[in-house]
């Protein structure tokens, strides 16, 4: 069978090909490109052997839907989309490429040949595969062993044209690697492009195949990784009760049982299809003490939106319905506003308990906080990447060692447009301006009783003011914006009481309306709708 792709070959480029991959490979003054049509992408791609062979010594360069037979080296420093190629083009039929065999390939993204430039990296367009062919099938087979030692987008784009019960055998037998792909993921624009490369058969295969991968990767539409993690739920408890049914040792039985409350606490959380506002699960982590996110509210179009992250003792199997409850009234609040306001923008909220909180055990210590903030770090990351071309506002409302995650998270990388700090214990960064957020939008609230503020226990006291972020009254007052009595926090744990000045000040700020945070001081009094002018 000949080719069934037609190729478009740049056959005066100029290129060296140690300058498009990293790994060694031998370098040559000239080579043919090939850039192979993404619409021939659809599971028939035929490539010849002796192609494949130029192509593994360089005398060959692929870009584009390269067939998954064709074994060509990954690397995450090649830059090639600053490689100018030859601006004219010359079409060839398949029979430049000689007869071929049958081969499945890697979905990749395709040159612009119109430009004569080509538009992503070499990493991106080029895998190794996790196939190998057998001669005596003529096909391609799936290799587990391969799959499992591939990381991130290589994963990813193998995964894709691996059959759905082979990926999920793979899955359930190989949880440290899909763990591994959900702390460190591509980032969330690359892996929102490949999604998006894929047709609508092989995403609906993945969200079946593999749900828990789906669901937590950033960068997928959230509609899409509520529908996966919701089947992953139900999936969960199912094969719990099963288990659980069939009869099991005490020990384990303990173990189940406590992993399936925690998982019925969840879908508790989720409510039903009447809550008001529609509720979606954003993070689904089934092993026990779990990870989970409820966004309220539609991420995908609203104009602000807000992440409130917990600390010590806010878990999944006895928190989730509190804390997804603190987030609905944080909506509520600031929907209200916005009708104070005049306004017609639209609010979101999640509920996000995206690592594991610490205990009393374990608090003293910065590796589940620098595991939050690089969870955290990959939500923020996550929300830009969907919402791109329409970026919300969003803010970081962070409460107790949630708080020391959500620092670290912005000074290493995440951004984030506002962050309210309450009841802190404080992080490495001495100073609002080490945050990747607007320096007039960093509030601190400290409540009366509570032992954790102007501790500095994680290295600085967001409190003081040498640290330069705004105060956030949480005492107590009359809201100059609505007449109601507000009621003052006290200790540790009422910052996100019901009818609280702190719950009314972390709304405004999620609003982008700081100017009306009161601050405890006279100067209160002034802010009044007058301020709108």
């Amino acid at each position: 069978m000949l080719l069934s792709v037609m190729a478009w070959i740049f056959a005066s480029a100029t290129v060296s090909v140690t300058e498009i991959f990293s790994e060694p490979m031998r370098a040559v003054s000239s080579a043919t490109v090939l850039v192979f049509e993404p619409a021939a992408v659809h599971g028939s791609a035929l490539i010849t052997d002796a192609t494949a062979s130029r192509i593994a010594r360089g005398e060959l360069i692929a870009f584009g839907a390269v067939p998954a037979r064709t074994i060509l080296p990954a690397s995450a420093n090649a830059s090639p989309s600053s490689l100018t190629l030859a601006p004219s083009i010359a079409s060839a039929s398949a029979n430049a490429v000689g007869s071929a065999s049958p081969t499945s390939y890697v979905p990749a993204r395709p040159a612009d040949p119109a430009a004569g430039v080509l538009t992503d990296s070499a990493q991106q367009l080029c895998y190794p595969s996790a196939f190998v062919f057998d001669p005596a099938r003529g096909a391609d087979v799936f290799q587990p062993a391969l799959l499992a030692e591939m990381r991130g987008m290589t994963l990813l784009s193998n995964a894709a044209v691996v059959p759905p019960a082979q990926l999920r055998e793979f899955v359930a037998e190989n949880p440290k690697v899909i763990a591994d792909l959900i702390y460190s993921p591509p980032s969330a624009v690359r892996a929102g492009s490949w999604w998006s490369s894929l047709s609508e058969a092989q995403q609906t295969s993945l969200v079946s195949a593999a749900p828990e991968v789906i669901g937590n990767l950033e960068g997928v539409p959230m509609s899409v990784r509520d529908r996966a993690n919701r089947t992953y739920l139900t999936e969960s408890m199912d094969a719990l009760v099963d288990r659980l049914e069939r009869g099991v040792g005490r020990g384990v039985q303990r173990d189940l049982l406590r992993t399936l409350r925690m998982l019925r606490a969840v879908e508790d959380a989720l409510g039903t299809e009447k809550s008001v506002p529609e509720r979606h699960l954003l993070t689904l982590d089934t092993v026990y003490p779990g990870r989970a996110a409820i966004a309220l509210g539609d991420l995908s179009s609203a104009d602000y939106v807000s992440y409130i992250v917990p600390g010590m003792f806010i878990t999944i199997d006895e928190q989730i319905g509190d804390w997804t409850d603190a987030a609905a009234r944080l909506y509520a609040e600031q929907a209200s506003f916005e009708a104070v306001f005049e306004e017609e923008a639209t609010v979101a909220t999640v509920a996000w308990i995206g690592y594991h909180t610490p205990h009393v055990m374990n608090v003293g210590g910065r590796e589940l906080a620098e595991q939050g903030a690089n969870y955290l770090a990959n939500s923020l990351d996550g929300i830009r990447a969907i919402r791109a071309s329409d970026e919300p506002h969003v803010s970081v409302i962070a409460h107790s060692y949630g708080s020391t995650a959500a620092l670290m998270a912005l000074t290493d990388g995440a951004k984030a447009d506002a962050l309210a700090l309450v009841g802190s214990p404080g992080s490495a960064a001495q100073h609002v301006s080490e945050l990747a957020v607007p320096a007039d939008d960093v509030y601190v609230g400290e409540a009366g009783w509570d032992p954790i503020v102007d501790s500095a226990f994680f290295g600085s006291d967001p409190g003081a003011a040498s640290f330069g972020a705004k105060k956030l009254s949480v005492a107590g007052s009359i809201d100059r914006l609505t007449g109601k009595a507000l009621s003052g926090s006290t200790g540790h744990n009422e910052y996100f009481s019901p009818g609280t000045e702190a719950m009314r000040n972390m709304a405004l700020i999620g609003i982008d309306k700081g100017q009306w945070v009161t601050e405890g001081t006279a100067l209160d009094a002034q802010k009044t709708l007058a301020l709108a002018g």
